[in-house]
């Protein structure tokens, strides 16, 4: 019985890596976010030699309380990310002001956490996080994207 159940413990620990896929090496992938935020685009390009990810890009600053985002058109900067031998990565945004007084001061900062699946899918995370008075506006969402 406690052969069984190790076999089985090992079998699930073994199986786990494996729900992950390699990324398509320099394809650019596409989608959305999920629930509330579905109306937000995202996209990320996987490097030649499938071993990052850059030239990502979300279409609006994801809000997650009552009222609107902040005005005018996020401009966001994503750090390049590294994927795991696992198909995972992480890559950290800024939206700052780009004018007037408080130029360079940062409204926003997201995380996009990804998994590559089979068949050139992907999904995870963006989290959102502001600051001062709107700090209560964070939150995260799950995302779908495809090559």
């Amino acid at each position: 019985m406690r052969i069984t159940a190790c076999g089985l413990a090992l079998a699930a620990i073994v199986a786990v890596p494996a729900l992950a896929a390699a990324p398509r090496k320099g394809a650019v992938y596409s989608g959305s976010l999920a629930g509330a935020q579905a109306k937000i685009s995202l996209s990320f390009r996987v490097s030649s030699s499938g071993g990052q990810v850059g030239a990502v890009t979300v279409s609006a600053l994801p809000i997650y309380c009552a009222g609107n985002p902040p005005p005018g058109t996020p401009s966001l900067v994503f750090a390049t990310a590294k994927i795991s031998a696992a198909g995972r990565f992480s890559s950290t945004g800024k939206d700052t002001i780009s004018s007037g007084p408080l130029k360079g001061s940062v409204v926003a900062t997201l995380i996009v956490s990804g998994t590559f699946n089979s068949g050139g899918r992907a999904h995870g995370t963006v989290t959102t996080s502001y600051g001062g008075s709107a700090k209560n506006c964070g939150g995260h969402s799950n995302f779908f994207a495809h090559a």
